[in-house]
């Protein structure tokens, strides 16, 4: 009962500390941009960031599983490309192409890291070059179409809503009643001792799998929502979103070694990386510079958060 206090008590603090930098980020932000929090500003900002969000959700769904995910990017790409180029026979039926294939590719990744008994890190980096090449013969050149009406409707609002919040806010719940299932509950068991759940009888192959699997659909909907704010397809652009979703997951307390780690906190951290990235922006300082100060920013922000959570468990 103490462990599961102490773990409450850790993640209520990595919300608490993430939502006191999301706040000094807006006021810095809202020197630059006074519509800051307008509806137009919020749904504009939202549809930027979702992306990111739902790919650091996934990437947080690995890492609780122990594992790590190197070929999120490509995955990313690929269910972007084969959104755009089916979206025009109907978004229907292309997000659930995108997804499937988004699915698949996680739950292969899944089967290799859980069967081939090599570092998932290997395991992903490989995976990586193969989805790749699998998204340039989906999408050769960036293209692909996607409905003006809903590209309009996800970047500018539909009927005053904005739909990426939305789509946030089902994700959360959706996952919230993923956390209370037997599955959710294994996962965590998974990703805290591997061979403690094995030994209570849960398959964990069959867990690992399932993660990989939930995490391509997380990443498919990024892909998707990214295709639906860009309106096309490109098969280069999920590369720093790989990057960005570890970092993310990670300062959001998400554990490498596993089964520690909160999903609001990690929505909050990618909210966090985002923010940083336009304001950056905002500065007029050279890409180059932007590029150094924020992983400084990151790895200060990472490493202050990693010995203050050292501090309370001692």
């Amino acid at each position: 009962m103490s462990e599961r206090l102490t773990g409450a008590l850790r993640g209520n603090l990595d919300v608490a500390g993430l939502g006191a930098l999301l706040v000094v980020l807006l006021a810095a932000y809202s020197h630059y941009d006074s519509e800051l929090f307008t509806p137009a500003s919020i749904t504009i900002l939202s549809a930027q960031f979702l992306p990111l969000i739902l790919a650091a959700m996934g990437q947080s769904t690995v890492m609780l599983a122990g594992g790590i995910d190197l070929s999120l990017g490509s995955v990313l790409a690929l269910a972007m490309a084969v959104f755009a180029v089916r979206a025009e026979d109907g978004v229907v039926v292309a997000g659930a192409l995108a997804l499937a294939a988004a699915a698949s590719t996680g739950a292969a990744n899944g089967v290799l890291v859980a069967y081939a008994g090599l570092p998932p890190i290997i395991v992903t980096l490989a995976a990586s070059f193969l989805w790749g090449g699998v998204t340039l013969v989906v999408l050769p050149q960036p293209g692909g179409h996607v409905p003006s009406g809903l590209v309009d409707a996800y970047n500018n609002g539909w009927n005053g809503l904005a739909l990426p919040v939305l789509v946030i806010v089902a994700v959360l719940v959706l996952w919230k009643a993923v956390r209370t299932t037997r599955f959710g509950l294994s996962l965590y068991a998974v990703g805290g001792n591997e061979h403690g759940a094995y030994a209570s009888g849960i398959g964990t192959r069959k867990v690992k799998i399932a993660a990989y699997a939930l995490a391509g659909v997380f990443v498919g909907l990024a892909g998707i929502g990214l295709a639906i704010q860009t309106g096309s397809g490109d098969a280069t652009i999920g590369a720093p979103y790989t990057l960005n979703s570890i970092a993310a997951s990670v300062l959001a307390g998400v554990s490498f070694f596993g089964g520690v780690g909160q999903m609001r906190a990690t929505v909050l951290a990618a909210l966090l990386i985002g923010l940083l990235t336009n304001l950056l922006l905002f500065t007029g300082l050279s890409p180059f510079y932007q590029l150094i100060l924020q992983g400084a920013v990151l790895i200060v922000a990472i490493a202050v958060k990693t010995f203050a959570t050292r501090e309370r468990t001692d």
